[in-house]
């Protein structure tokens, strides 16, 4: 696993930071890092870290990737359905895919050292930094286990001493590793609400991966519906870039695969059908907003900031613990979910939203299966395009023993009868899709890390 070493550097920008290639780890004179303002320097980098494994495009973020992976995106040109995990789900050798991993890695490395730096070097900061630190590094383990295979080594990489190679760790083990890490956040970040409801809301999603409705239902109960935790590049500012970049790279397409899924009609997706060469394409436009709160995708350079947690997942989690529980309120969260995050209102997930334009009102649909499959679905619609959709699907084939094969992209891919943007015909059209419902670590791992022996199995 390449490790980046701790970094002490006047500016911050994380784009500057990130070190996913595979060359020695740079040694750092331990002199430039003992002091409170480069301690304070490291946890500013540490939390900008947090950028890439979620949404940095350049790296293959996980809000692109898992959209690839699932029934969230399809690429549009040659360059990227043959160099990412794309809509054919084949497990290529190489690609954005790896980058990701990496990125995952040196973002939860950071959060390790920079919680040793504050110790060591900056006593006096606020104590509430470590828990940000603790919930951070507790998403990262959180994505390795809803994105990848079962068997994820956890190098541990401290600001003083020796790396620690480890062997892979289970879904369950990195799940459950994680639920430590977040009561260890919500602990240490008790001066700040901020950190312990982003700590909340994570814990609940992992113990929904594990299962456990009831304790998630519990954690997330306090959780604030307008409750907002952006994807930061430091305290004082959130992220923005990236995917206000994608210039018709990918697109959307309902029913992709067999889904039962339309996302193009939905207005909390932020899907806009725009003309194109030769036809409409919906186009993914949830993060084009203007500073006039509109959605135009044709525009560069305007962005959204991207949520990590809110209080609209807290109340998604309890939805489904209720239903999980025979209790009926699943349908009013649901349903009063629909009513409020509409407008302005800090849950609405893209603006446009109204109580016009999202008018039904759900009924139950009467059995258990088409509950959960509602419940599901206003999941996908809400979390459209935040990382979540794998680990959903992940949850519906492991927790509740659906067959995989309904739930990924199956069949024939059919994209719509429009010339992709750049290059030349789309090389998967009309080609099978492949059968991977995980991605997977770089084989170099097993090449750096003697104790790692691969993934344990490609199950979802």
């Amino acid at each position: 696993m390449a490790i980046v070493a701790p970094f002490v550097l006047a500016a911050c920008k994380p784009s500057s930071l990130v070190d996913v290639s595979n060359a020695p780890n740079t040694v750092i004179d331990p002199s430039q890092v003992k002091t409170a303002s480069a301690a304070v320097q490291i946890y500013n980098s540490a939390v900008g870290y947090m950028a890439y494994p979620v949404d940095v495009n350049n790296y293959g973020g996980g809000v692109l990737i898992t959209g690839l992976l699932t029934d969230e995106l399809q690429a549009t040109d040659v360059y990227f359905s043959t160099n990412s995990y794309d809509d054919v789900r084949m497990d290529s050798a190489g690609g954005w895919g790896y980058g990701l991993y990496r990125a995952i890695h040196n973002a939860r490395v950071q959060q390790l050292q920079a919680r040793q730096a504050l110790t060591l070097y900056a006593p006096n900061a606020p104590k509430a930094w470590q828990g940000q630190l603790y919930a951070n590094e507790a998403y990262t383990i959180l994505f390795f286990a809803e994105w990848f295979c079962s068997g994820i080594p956890l190098t541990e990489v401290p600001l003083v001493g020796p790396q620690t190679q480890t062997r892979g760790f289970t879904t369950e083990e990195m799940l459950t590793r994680a639920v430590a890490l977040f009561d260890s956040a919500i602990v240490a970040g008790a001066d700040s609400a901020q950190f312990v409801n982003l700590a909340r809301v994570g814990k609940g999603r992992a113990l929904l991966a594990l299962g456990q409705f009831a304790v998630a239902d519990t954690v997330v109960q306090s959780v604030p519906t307008d409750f907002i935790y952006n994807i930061q590049f430091n305290p004082a500012g959130v992220f923005t870039r990236y995917l206000t970049n994608w210039s018709g790279d990918y697109r959307a397409q309902d029913h992709e695969g067999g889904s039962p899924l339309v996302w193009s009609t939905d207005p909390r997706t932020g899907i806009m059908i725009l003309p194109d060469l030769a036809g409409p394409m919906l186009w993914p436009a949830k993060y084009y907003i203007t500073p006039s709160g509109t959605l135009d995708p044709t525009l560069t350079g305007v962005g959204a900031p991207v949520r990590l947690a809110d209080g609209l997942e807290a109340r998604l989690i309890q939805a489904e613990a209720e239903l999980a529980a025979n209790n009926s309120s699943w349908l009013s969260i649901l349903n009063t979910l629909r009513a409020i995050c509409v407008g302005s209102a800090a849950c609405a997930p893209v603006p446009g939203i109204t109580t016009t334009n999202l008018p039904d009102t759900l009924t139950d649909p009467g059995s258990a299966t088409a509950r959960l499959d509602l419940v599901m679905q206003e999941r996908a619609m809400w979390l459209y395009m935040t990382g979540h959709r794998e680990g959903d699907l992940r949850r519906l084939a492991h927790v509740y023993h659906r067959d995989p094969t309904t739930l990924w992209p199956t069949g024939t891919v059919v994209a719509p009868a429009f010339p992709p943007l750049y290059y030349s015909d789309l090389p998967e059209n009309n080609t099978t899709y492949g059968s991977d419902m995980v991605l997977t670590p770089e084989p170099t791992e097993m090449e750096r890390n003697s104790l790692y022996g691969g993934c344990y199995d490609r199950e979802p």
